[in-house]
């Protein structure tokens, strides 16, 4: 199925989906989020200027800011992206926000996915740094357990530990995050044997 982050499916099963991160307008203008929050019976965190609610322990997190914007954080697919603004709408109208609801389906829009892979070996992080390039990379085990890489002209960051577990986010697509996973794959296994 195609989504905004991209086409979800079989195809991309090296890589694991484990946050996106999205953002839109609740349309109902500017929102009193200290009031609101003693009105609620959800889970809920109030911090100045915005709220933090979710159905339970665990799953995605609405977060809804004075300005009447939102951010959804910790979903998995963009489906349940969807289905936290579903519920975050459901539970502001139960309260009396008044939401509108084409505004915050029409205003949705991905900001950053992040997603994880294991290479299926160790890795020499510092023959990775040069493989990669070292204008591309960090490397500071003393201060980083990970090698940092930022593949070029990219929003893209990498974090490739030695156990071989790599986190690659800062991008808005599943499909760019498989060819940069593949790509890392395929130069240590020919620059270091990895």
């Amino acid at each position: 199925m195609s989504t905004p982050v991209g086409i979800e499916g079989s195809e991309y099963r090296d890589l694991q989906v484990v946050n996106i991160v999205a953002s839109g307008t609740l349309g109902a203008g500017e929102i009193d989020v200290k009031t609101l929050a003693t009105d609620l019976d959800v889970v809920k965190t109030v911090q100045p200027g915005r709220l933090y609610l979710s159905k339970s322990p665990g799953t995605p997190v609405g977060m809804v800011f004075r300005s009447g914007s939102y951010t959804i954080a910790g979903a998995e697919s963009w489906q349940e992206v969807i289905d936290t603004v579903e519920w975050l709408s459901q539970v502001l109208n139960s309260v009396g926000v008044d939401i509108d609801r084409e505004m915050i389906s029409v205003s949705i829009v991905l900001k950053y996915l992040v997603a994880t892979a294991e290479l299926g070996s160790n890795v020499n992080l510092a023959a990775a740094a040069v493989a990669l390039g070292l204008e591309r990379t960090e490397y500071e085990p003393e201060q980083f357990p990970a090698l940092i890489y930022r593949p070029d002209d990219s929003s893209w960051t990498v974090m490739l530990f030695s156990n071989g577990k790599v986190t690659i986010t800062g991008g808005r697509d599943v499909k760019t995050a498989h060819h940069i996973f593949h790509d890392i794959q395929a130069t240590l296994t020919e620059e270091t044997g990895t």
